[in-house]
């Protein structure tokens, strides 16, 4: 992909998000533009995830320093946390979660589980938040608070690899629909020069890497193998890709990730009746498809040149009308097509006509269409989208519309 553009500059043009020195650097503001996008992908993930038998859950944005403990998030990610909240009343101290998954472990161990019940598959676009150096931040590529597009599966180990040629096989359904080509995959290893620090066995780790490495070669997916970068946890595969970059170089970043992870039932005492009745640690799946919301768009807006698919452009149609007359047809238009979920925005401004149609087309809307007395008489309308233009009859707008507008499967 040419990458022609910085997504902080799409993103200003495209009215998506801002920052507030007052809220915090690194913070994004969204703004209805972006949102929209952000409830277009959610909308896509979800619904497959639903069809892949996920069940959602909804968790705090903070919790106790015990709980962190317990996870390793304060030996292993201290510096990337946000300072402790002292709670006096209490004699307790918070943290705001840089982490989704040692929530979702106490929600597995909230009831006793059986076998029947694996894989347990629970899914959340969860808030966290992570204190990166003023230095690293850069638009929403790099930001301090993401919602990401989280999800764990509890396993019976012995099934490990059949899930996770699942989950391998759910990230190329998105990336696939999504039209995205030039990713690679990672496999991150422990780091063999210390493996003194490692927590677990060894022999866990090898084993678990050789399950990654058997799915990515089983489903033909081309990837490499890099040393010591491991979650610490366990190894993972790393979803890598390329952003716009000032320097044009081929610096690649991680867009999404799958983790495998037998430490974190040791650590919360997790277990599962098996068919014999006896009590085993089940083993972890960590993915995030579409990584964050932060990233992700950034990474589309990238990627398309702020052109996004009809599906998740926040503005699908602009209507510019130019009289008073021409405005009343575009309010039953708007009103119309929005009932049925169209997004729609009109441009009313006193401007000239060429002066809202450029400043209009900053907002790279799916489609647009000017407005005036031959439409209103001819009820017929230009509508010019980005790959063509199409006359198309009043009573056929609507459904031109959405036919062009489908999520893909």
């Amino acid at each position: 992909m040419s990458y022609l553009y910085d997504h902080r500059f799409l993103a200003d043009e495209m009215e998506l998000y801002f920052f507030e020195e007052m809220v915090g650097a690194g913070l994004p503001m969204w703004l209805p533009n972006g949102v929209y996008i952000r409830e277009a992908l959610e909308k896509f993930i979800k619904d497959k995830e639903f069809k892949s038998q996920y069940q959602r859950v909804s968790s705090p944005q903070l919790a106790r320093a015990e709980l962190y403990q317990l996870s390793g998030h304060l030996k292993w990610y201290k510096d990337d946390m946000y300072p402790e909240m002292k709670w006096p009343e209490d004699h307790s101290s918070y943290y705001l979660r840089p982490m989704n998954c040692p929530h979702h472990h106490k929600i597995f161990s909230s009831v006793p589980r059986s076998y029947r019940e694996l894989p347990l598959r629970l899914a959340e676009y969860g808030q966290v938040y992570r204190f990166e150096a003023s230095g690293a931040l850069r638009g929403l590529s790099r930001v301090r608070g993401l919602c990401q597009n989280d999800g764990h599966i509890y396993i019976d180990p012995e099934k490990a690899k059949d899930e996770i040629l699942k989950v391998l096989q759910l990230h190329e359904s998105c990336y696939k629909s999504l039209g995205l080509v030039g990713y690679h995959y990672r496999l991150s290893k422990h780091d063999s020069n210390n493996v003194s620090e490692l927590e677990g066995s060894l022999e866990n780790w090898l084993i678990s890497e050789n399950i990654l490495r058997e799915c990515l070669i089983e489903m033909n997916l081309d990837f490499y193998e890099e040393a010591g970068e491991a979650a610490f946890y366990g190894p993972k595969i790393d979803i890598q890709m390329k952003f716009y970059n000032e320097n044009q170089s081929n610096k690649e970043e991680s867009i999404s990730s799958i983790q495998l992870d037998f430490l974190s039932p040791e650590r919360f005492d997790l277990e599962f009746i098996n068919s014999l009745q006896q009590k085993i640690r089940p083993w972890i799946i960590h993915r995030a498809p579409l990584g964050s919301h932060e990233r992700f768009i950034a990474l589309l807006l990238e990627y398309f040149d702020g052109q996004l698919p009809g599906w998740l452009s926040p503005v699908q149609l602009l209507l510019i009308p130019v009289n008073k007359s021409s405005y009343e047809l575009a309010q039953k238009i708007q009103e119309m097509l929005m009932a049925e979920g169209v997004r729609i925005k009109i441009d009313n401004r006193s401007a000239s006509l060429g002066k809202r149609i450029a400043l209009g087309r900053k907002l790279r809307p799916f489609s647009f269409a000017v407005i005036g007395d031959k439409e209103i008489n001819s009820e017929k309308f230009k509508i010019q989208f980005r790959d063509c233009d199409e006359i198309v009859p009043y009573s056929e707008l609507l459904g031109n519309m959405k036919a062009k507008l489908l999520i893909p499967l």
